[in-house]
């Protein structure tokens, strides 16, 4: 536990810097935009994010727990992983650009989403890169490139909002971050002595594909049930309350960071107990679950009481997020305590199965909610459905793994 927790550290103290960054810039794109154009960049973030999950398809997490079990593939992975994910990602925005042009009709939207999954090119990259120094446990590195990619992305963003680039700015700004995070990476790799070059072979790519798949599908329903929500609310009720509901969720992602870096410090060390030391692994998800409840608890706390005071000085034009809020507050507790799960779960391949047919499970519970009350109640059912959906996540995986697996 005590090198999990440094390791954390060190993501913690980068991804603090990254959310308090992130923070006032995400306050300056909604004070610039007003709430219908903030509305129009939330729903292109969400796609960015959800094509990004397609894209990934698994790979990283494949990557890390093959690494964190043996060191020697790095290299061999590495470039057949990077090789892939370049050839899927072009494929995928190719045939996901003609499909958005033919059944989409807000061709403002339809450019704004295209350019921002236009990003998910150098972040595939970068994540291939990064998820080396997850697995050899070394955070440092993708902490202070993920703290530059931020500052480069707020930064330039400032530059081209304030030239009148408007939304497009933004997402340009993002484009450039990706591209900054990639480089980043690339230059610590280089000095870390891993960027070591491998034959791409088709047997290597076949067994990469067949190993993370299962991953895969895990990260796209992932991202499903966490972006479909502002997705559904463009479509049914218009770009205003996507806005409202966007710059309530965009707080609560800047806490989530928290349980995101103590997850990528505790995978690799699950791996490796996974089968060989279940009591070891059950003591350490159980001091995980302690720790991460009462991070939740506090969080959730200082969420509900400070964030609203923060609108009302910094965002008048954006005072009915308050109310979504205080709902999506509610969600904290639960996605802190299913952290700890989840990477016990995700840690082998015996247990995959039974995560898939949970998970689609709850995304479906998840979209068919917000299809049934988001016409009626707007982004406040989005927000109540959010809590619900997050806390039965937890009681399922929760119960999954003490019963079966730690029984």
């Amino acid at each position: 536990m005590r090198n999990i927790l440094k390791q954390t550290s060190w993501l913690f103290l980068a991804q603090s810097l990254t959310r308090i960054v992130g923070f006032f810039y995400t306050i300056y794109l909604a004070r610039s935009f007003g709430v219908a154009d903030f509305g129009l960049l939330t729903v292109a973030l969400a796609y960015f994010s959800i094509i990004s999950s397609v894209a990934d398809l698994g790979f990283n997490r494949f990557l890390i727990r093959e690494v964190a079990l043996d060191r020697s593939k790095v290299s061999e992975l590495l470039w057949n992983i990077s090789i892939l994910r370049v050839t899927l990602t072009s494929v995928l925005f190719a045939v996901f650009s003609v499909i958005l042009y033919l059944f989409d009709a807000d061709k403002m939207r339809v450019s704004l989403i295209l350019l921002a999954t236009l990003a998910i090119l150098p972040q595939a990259i970068a994540l291939t890169f990064d998820a080396v120094f997850v697995a050899i446990q070394k955070l440092q590195f993708s902490a202070a490139s993920l703290f530059i990619s931020s500052l480069a992305t707020a930064l330039f963003g400032f530059i081209l909002i304030n030239n009148g680039f408007g939304t497009f700015g933004a997402v340009n700004a993002l484009i450039f971050g990706q591209v900054i995070y990639a480089l980043a990476l690339l230059v610590f790799l280089y000095k870390y002595k891993q960027l070591i070059l491998s034959a791409v072979r088709l047997s290597i790519i076949k067994k990469i594909i067949i190993g993370s798949l299962p991953y895969g599908l895990l990260g796209i329903l992932g991202l499903l049930y966490f972006r479909v929500d502002a997705v559904l609310l463009s479509y049914m009720r218009g770009n205003f309350e996507t806005g409202i509901y966007g710059a309530a969720y965009r707080f609560l992602e800047a806490i989530i960071f928290i349980p995101g870096a103590f997850a990528m410090a505790l995978f690799p060390a699950l791996a490796r107990l996974h089968g060989e030391n279940t009591d070891e692994m059950k003591k350490l998800y159980f001091k995980s679950l302690k720790l991460m409840g009462a991070a939740g608890m506090i969080l959730f706390f200082a969420y509900l009481l400070i964030l609203p005071e923060v609108i009302k000085i910094f965002l008048p034009n954006y005072l009915q997020a308050i109310e979504a809020v205080r709902i999506l507050s509610l969600s904290i507790p639960f996605i802190f305590l299913a952290t700890p799960g989840v990477q016990v779960l995700f840690s082998s391949e015996k247990y995959l199965k039974n995560v898939i047919v949970l998970s689609l499970f709850t995304v479906a519970f998840n979209i068919i909610l917000n299809i049934l009350f988001i016409p009626k109640f707007g982004f406040i059912a989005a927000s109540w459905i959010t809590v619900v959906s997050d806390a039965l996540s937890f009681i399922i995986f929760y119960n999954l793994i003490t019963k079966k697996i730690f029984r």
